[in-house]
């Protein structure tokens, strides 16, 4: 059926155009009419409702003719059946509904969120399978992403034009509003938050997306464009002008996650020079050093110390810039966060009392609380359910706060852990965590092995796997959402990759 179609030119344009506003669509991951259509819901991707119908017009198909998925997906459909059958034992747990929801309630948002983020996986496992599709699906992130560095490069210019989101041109709130249900606080700071509905959701897709395929290019000077200036590609511009905009939202668990991707890819850099250097040293002396390993780890040191000091000066450097516009880098760069520090002894308290010195307390409040009910439950509560036993064990450092007086007695909804390792160990318990950690590893092998032996395209791909699983592991401390496409997208393109080299490396011993 699917072979028969691909022939048809008006069904290939369909798809084409579907898979374009798919990945164009991207930075819109709480577009109104969807948030609307699914009962108020934050995360709610344009991108899925393209996505659906090619899942009818394409996917289907592809199974129809027993279409194979890649071994890659093997751990993650081991991490759902953990997670329904644990939600299911739920029922007869000894926790108590609360704001007109129950088990069968949350638990049943939860996997309609897992089934939005496994819709994006699936679909993008098996859709590239070959070196054009894979251009294909690159050149329209790309494409995407520099509408999103436009759009945040005008709203920057307003914000510095005008002072205020809120004194912004009407006409640019209306296409706004159009575009992105926002948080309230986006209209009172100064970050920029482009279509996301905050700036922590903003800077995902770059973190998540499109550093880690740009870095990836421009690192291994691979590029999917033939056209170059002089010795520069257009990843090398594309990264440049996403670096820009990314500072401008003043991210810090993002801004983390992008040093750990980047601090990769720098020792890679210096294990390279180190092999180098050696080997040249080593030609020029006319005797053989009688301790060489002596001066391999003088050389390692010293180049380590560089790149450490290089990265601290551009770091304190950014810190002193964002500081001009975000209260929260003012603080970290006068010192005044630091003025009463106080870890010892290095327990919960202490930990919340620095937290709030960093003006992050809710978040680690909403982590401690994930942690007890983990602790009382280690085989977890069921996928959606934290926020049924989340007030029992809140800290009582959470009623200085604002936002948890009101989560606490006010708030219509319940409450959840804001972070992804928190609620995999509180919602699916120590099996769910393991299996899904696998899963990330199983995924770190096939990006290692696809850098290794795919083509320039997959060259790309599989170190951009290697930079945003490092990513993610950090973006995890800060979004705990299913629902949200950009890890799905990645992880879907690693999965991709890894079976099209298999089946290449079958059919050459074949």
């Amino acid at each position: 059926m699917l072979t028969a179609l691909s022939r048809n030119g008006i069904y290939k344009l369909l798809c084409k155009v579907l898979l374009f506003l798919v990945l164009v669509g991207l930075p819109l991951t709480s577009f109104p009419l969807l948030s609307r259509l699914s009962g108020g819901a934050l995360v709610a991707p344009f991108s899925f409702i393209p996505l659906v119908i090619l899942l009818i017009v394409w996917f289907v198909p592809y199974l129809l003719e027993r279409g194979k998925l890649p071994a890659e997906a093997t751990p993650l459909l081991y991490f759902v059946l953990i997670a329904v059958a644990v939600s299911a034992l739920a029922f007869f747990m000894d926790g108590y509904y609360a704001r007109g929801r129950d088990f069968f309630d949350q638990s049943l948002r939860a996997f309609i969120s897992l089934a939005v983020g496994l819709s994006f996986y699936l679909f993008f496992a098996v859709y590239p399978r070959n070196e054009k599709g894979f251009q294909q699906v690159l050149r329209f992130i790309y494409i995407g992403g520099v509408l999103l560095i436009a759009f945040s490069l005008l709203e920057f210019a307003f914000l510095r034009l005008y002072g205020s989101a809120r004194e912004m041109p009407a006409w640019f709130m209306r296409v706004r509003a159009f575009l992105a249900f926002q948080s309230p606080s986006v209209f009172i700071i100064n970050r920029v938050a482009g279509l996301a509905y905050e700036p922590s959701w903003y800077v995902r897709e770059f973190n998540l997306v499109l550093f880690p395929l740009w870095l990836s290019a421009v690192y291994q000077r691979q590029s999917i464009f033939k056209w170059r200036l002089w010795i520069f590609q257009v990843e090398d511009f594309l990264m440049l002008a996403g670096l820009v905009v990314f500072g401008l939202s003043s991210p810090r668990i993002g801004l983390l996650a992008f040093l750990a991707s980047l601090a990769y890819v720098v020792l890679i850099l210096v294990s390279q020079l180190h092999g180098k250097i050696t080997a040249w040293y080593l030609a020029r002396r006319k005797g053989a050093p009688k301790n060489p390993v002596g001066v391999k780890v003088i050389l390692a040191v010293l180049m380590v110390v560089v790149a450490v000091a290089a990265a601290g000066t551009a770091l304190f450097g950014y810190m002193g810039v964002a500081s001009q516009w975000d209260y929260r880098y003012e603080r970290l760069f006068s010192g005044e966060a630091f003025e009463e520090l106080d870890l010892f002894p290095l327990n919960e308290d202490n930990l919340i009392r620095f937290s709030e010195q960093l003006s992050f307390m809710e978040r680690m409040i909403y982590w401690f609380g994930g942690w007890h009910i983990f602790n009382d439950y280690p085989l977890g509560v069921g996928l959606g359910n934290a926020g049924f036993y989340f007030n029992d064990r809140v800290n009582g450092q959470a009623f200085k706060s604002f936002e948890m007086r009101n989560l606490i007695y006010r708030a219509s909804y319940l409450s959840n852990t804001k972070n992804l390792w928190v609620r995999l160990l509180s919602e699916t318990g120590f099996p769910g965590l393991v299996v899904f950690l696998v899963w990330l590893i199983v995924l770190w092998r096939s990006s290692a092995l696809i850098r290794k032996r795919g083509s320039a395209t997959l060259k790309i791909v599989g170190l951009a796997g290697q930079l945003f699983l490092l990513a993610y592991l950090l973006e995890g401390f800060s979004m705990d959402s299913f629902a949200m496409p950009y890890q799905w997208l990645m992880t879907g393109l690693i999965s991709a990759g890894g079976m099209w080299v298999r089946k290449q490396e079958a059919q050459e011993k074949g």
